[in-house]
């Protein structure tokens, strides 16, 4: 059997330098294995152990909200790019945020515009569009009396129709001029009331010579129907009157429209800012799982909760508070 024990005059190289063998230590180790009938191979003769196949990604614990958001992101492509849309998303969160604060405000101006425009005339706050309306179905309601009335002069069919168009469209008129001078000129609105009733009364006075003259019964009819016409017409050019009093001035409504819109828009912008926040807040919580698991595996119990909260607020572009 062969000896792995040489002579005390066989060198030994170590790290390139010769030194003598001490008597009776084994010679260095060639790199092979011992063959059959050689004996077992000296001590480290293995040679050196093959080093551990390290983790891809090893654990440790973080340092600071960067360090965890790096730390994350290195597992997979997929949460890189979660944590990407969850910034993105943020960032569209805030600038809808934004919007929505300044189309509140905005609103809430011409709110307040709108009531220093009707504090003007508080007495005058119903709809100017319904209050027209009303106005001219009452002037509507005075056609067939003025029809009656334009019979009376005679004519042909059209020239009737044209006559009782003219009445009307005076009566229509005297309810706008008397709401139109009731505040600015007093003495203007008198004698616009005094022609409006004199135009009134002759139309009754016409009515009648058409009654009288059709000869539905006699003078007497004629006259009950000319009157009840006649208190009918003035009745409803009243109430015409008082409609457009009711109603808020132009400068009035104008601002209510304004207003209105301001509000509209005001909540469009809130509820855009309201599910892109929803979707923020989506994003921020399916990467926060990713976070969780990994500080629960590297943190301390007691820094857990401090290092999510502050990936949270980071995601969400706020800086944390000072403790």
């Amino acid at each position: 059997m062969t000896s792995w024990q040489g002579s005390a005059e066989d060198p030994l190289w170590v790290n390139g330098l010769t030194t003598p063998r001490a008597e009776g230590a084994a010679p260095p180790w060639d790199g092979r294995t011992a063959a059959p009938g050689e004996g077992p191979a000296p001590p480290g003769a293995e040679g050196p152990a093959p080093p551990e196949s390290a983790p891809a990604h090893p654990l440790r614990q973080p340092d600071d909200v960067a360090d965890v958001i790096r730390c994350v992101n290195e597992f997979s492509e997929a949460i890189e790019d979660q944590y990407l849309r969850a910034r993105q998303m943020a960032d569209l969160a805030g600038r809808a945020e934004k919007i929505a604060v300044a189309a509140a405000g905005t609103a809430e101006a011409a709110k307040i515009a709108c009531r220093a425009v009707q504090a003007e005339r508080p007495r005058r706050r119903a709809p100017l569009p319904r209050q027209i309306t009303l106005a001219l179905v009452t002037v509507g309601l005075d056609s067939v009396a003025c029809y009656f009335a334009a019979q009376a002069l005679g004519g042909s069919q059209d020239a009737t129709l044209v006559w009782a168009a003219l009445f009307l469209a005076v009566l229509a008129g005297g309810e706008v001029a008397l709401d139109f001078y009731r505040d600015r000129n007093p003495r203007a609105w008198r004698g616009l009331a005094v022609l409006l009733g004199v135009f009134i009364t002759g139309l009754g006075i016409l009515r009648f010579w058409y009654l009288a003259t059709v000869g539905y019964g006699g003078l007497v009819p004629a006259a009950a129907g000319a009157f009840l016409f006649t208190a009918a017409t003035g009745g409803f050019v009243f109430l015409g009157y008082r409609a457009l009093r009711a109603a808020e001035t132009p400068q009035a409504w104008r601002a209510r429209r304004r207003a209105r819109a301001a509000a509209r828009k005001a909540e469009a912008a809130r509820a855009a800012a309201n599910r892109d926040a929803a979707e923020r807040d989506r994003l921020i919580d399916a990467y926060l799982k990713e976070v969780r698991r990994h500080v629960l595996k590297t943190c301390p119990a007691d820094e857990q909760l401090a290092l999510e909260s502050a990936v949270r607020e980071h995601l969400l572009g706020r800086e944390r508070a000072a403790a």
